[in-house]
Formats: structure tokens, sequence, C-alpha cells
């Protein structure tokens, strides 16, 4: 862990406070970002935390030149200031933002759920990928419909709510942001819409057409991808999710939190599109076995696009709910197996559109008891088809 500000009382006083955590991580302080990079090419480093505001090189500064040098990092912006241009100016390169004074728990807490994500991994490579990640590929038509809103003199929130929770890198990113120390929300967000209506439009505006967090995706030709495929797949399955949720839950919470599982539960598959040593093994999938499955996935690198889609939205600080239903909607046997949660909702909803329902882990449903409502569920699949996505 490598811990850097520029004031010596801050890093005293982190030193003092991380005392009982010395048994646990191997600390290193730096008062600089040049001496920051100067520690990271002498040590191997798994975390950076660092202050924002510091003479010379700031913290958004060495954060990008972080996710550059070293992209495996988990990057952390700790700040005195609850400014929300500084969650900007640093949402291409840090993982997680959290606000001074921070306690010794929180920031404990926030550094090993992070981390401990990186036991889903065999392949340190496709790691490595999950978090050197800086953009994702959105739907043409959506960032297009996206980019007019914005720029359109009459731009409305509720328009453009209704345009990025139709999209998994937009979702995402907006969740991340808007949950971050820097709003100061007491509660967390899990609905897009509702993280739209918190950013505002002009810190969108900041993010889509000035700091280019989302990009329009440019298909290959040479690969058999489809996003639009991908994108129909991936509401349907968070429409599906909600709904199911609905009939065995009463939480409104846990509904909106199936839905935006459901929608980002593919979302891996955006990170692999994004790796050029994997793009074209990624396409071989699609040519041998007609899609990415995670079988084949699994296959070839020991670890598929649900384990890599689950680390980057960890990393990002999404619900542990959400992050455990992405990680696991392949083998649900891997979380929860005492209850109906999320993840369940997600696999069946995703084996369900899919349209093979021989596709579901019969033995987790039964541990569950749960297997007899599938027949309802399956109905209720048919009628969230025919009617398409609902929010």
């Amino acid at each position: 862990m490598l811990f850097v500000d520029d004031d010596p009382n801050v890093i005293g006083g982190l030193r003092r406070t991380l005392h009982g955590m010395r048994q646990q991580w191997k600390m290193l302080f730096a008062g600089s970002g040049e001496e920051a990079l100067a520690v990271m090419k002498a040590h191997p480093v798994d975390v950076i935390v660092t202050d924002m505001r510091m003479p010379g090189m700031d913290g958004a500064t060495l954060l990008t030149k972080v996710s550059e040098l070293y992209p495996q990092v988990i990057r952390v912006i700790l700040s005195g200031y609850s400014d929300q241009e500084m969650a900007l100016r640093t949402a291409r390169s840090a993982h997680q933002f959290l606000a001074k004074p921070c306690d010794p728990e929180t920031l404990r807490h926030t550094i090993e759920c992070a981390y401990r994500l990186r036991g889903l991994f065999r392949n340190k490579d496709l790691l490595q990928v999950a978090a050197g990640i800086t953009t994702l590929p959105s739907l043409p038509a959506l960032y297009s419909r996206l980019i007019a809103e914005l720029e359109s003199p009459a731009a409305s929130l509720e328009r453009v709510g209704e345009i990025v929770a139709q999209d998994m890198a937009m979702t995402a990113k907006v969740l991340q942001l808007v949950n971050s120390a820097f709003f100061g929300l007491r509660q967390r967000v899990t609905d897009p819409r509702r993280a739209v209506t918190l950013l505002g439009i002009n810190n969108l505006q900041a993010l889509v057409l000035f700091m280019h967090v989302f990009d329009s995706y440019k298909p290959d030709p040479g690969l058999k991808f489809s996003l639009e495929s991908l994108w129909q797949h991936s509401l349907t399955v968070g429409s599906l999710a909600k709904e199911i949720v609905r009939t065995e839950l009463t939480s409104r919470d846990a509904a909106d939190k199936a839905l935006t599982a459901g929608v980002l539960h593919d979302i891996g598959k955006l990170l692999l599109l994004r790796a050029p040593a994997y793009r074209k093994q990624f396409g071989v999938l699609f040519e041998t076995e007609g899609g990415a499955t995670a079988a084949g996935e699994y296959r070839l690198w020991g670890t598929s696009h649900a384990e890599v889609g689950a680390y980057l939205l960890g990393l990002w600080g999404l619900s542990d709910s959400i992050v455990e239903a992405v990680a696991f909607h392949h083998r649900p046997l891997a979380g929860v197996r005492d209850r109906f949660t999320i993840l369940t909702a997600v696999h069946v909803a995703n084996v369900l559109a899919h349209g093979d329902e021989a596709a579901l882990d019969g033995e987790y449903l039964e541990l569950l008891g749960v297997s007899g409502r599938v027949a309802r569920w399956a109905e209720i699949g048919r009628e969230v088809k025919k009617r398409g996505f609902s929010q």
C-alpha cells in the first residue's frame, strides 16, 4: 500500500492510525507525486492512496500516470475537499474516491473490498486489463442521443437518465461517481436515473463532452460481435431480473438493484473488447461456439467475462449485491446459497433470456427451495420479451 500526501502531519497521522494493520499490509509513504513514482519504480505496489491537492504533480495527474505505467494498481483518491470537480477530474483514472477526514475503518474496508475481488482471477493478465480500463464503449445510437441531448439548450435530466439507464457503460460510470465521497450522499444509489438527477446536466456535460469518459463503440469488421445484441440481451435480463425480484421480495431497492445488475451482468465483455491480446481470442469464441460462452472463456483463460466485469465494478465501489450477481451469474453456487438474492434473479433471468431453461443451476435452486417457481418465472420472461425493456 502506497500512501501519498505532501503534508507530513497527514503522513504521520496515517502511520499512527494504520499501525494496527502492519501485520496485513506492507505500507509505503511518499510526500509528492514524483516521489511516489520513484517508490513504485523500486517496489511492487498493489494499492495507491493519494491526496488530490499537492504542489507540482497533483493527485489526478499522478493517478493518470499510474494508470498508464502500472494499470493493475488499485487507485484511490483521498481529498479534504468535498469538491465534485475533483471527482470529475479523476473520473478516468481513479477507482475509488474518499473524503478527508477518513476514519481508518472506512479506509481499510474500501481497500480490502477492492482487493479481495482479485481472488476471483486465475489469469493475472486479465486482472491488469480490468484494473487498467479508463473508458468503456457505448452503443453508438445511444451515445449519439446522449450527445445531442446534452448539447440541446432544452436538455432534460429525465431524458438523459432514460438514455444512461439503457447503456451498461454509462450506467456503471455514473453510479461510480455519484456514490463517491465527493457527493456526500447518505445512502448508496443503485438506480442510474437517480444518479443522473444527482449529478446534474453540467457535470454530465463535463464527463461526456470534455473529459470523454464514454466513447462510441467502433465495430471491428473482422469480429463477429454485435454490441446491439449484447445491449438487447442485457436490457432483457435487467427487466426480467427486476420482475422476478418483485415476485419474491417487497423491497423497491432490491428491484432497482436487480435491474441494474441485470443490465451490467455482461459488462466484462466490453472490457475484453478493450484488450487487444484477448480481442482476437474473444472473436474466435464467436466463430467456433456462436458466442463468448463462459465455458469457452474458462477453457481459454481460467476466468470469464463475469469475474472481469465484477472486478471492475467492485473497484468502482458498486453495491456488493450487484457485484456478486455479476461475478457469479453463471455459477451461482459460488455466491450466497441460503436464500433468494439479486444473484438468484440475475442467474435465472440470464438463462431464460437465452431461451435455455435446461442451463439453470438446478442444485442451486433446490438449495434455495425455489425450483418450483421456475415455470412462473419463465412465464414472466415471455411477457418481458414481448414488452421490451422496462424501467
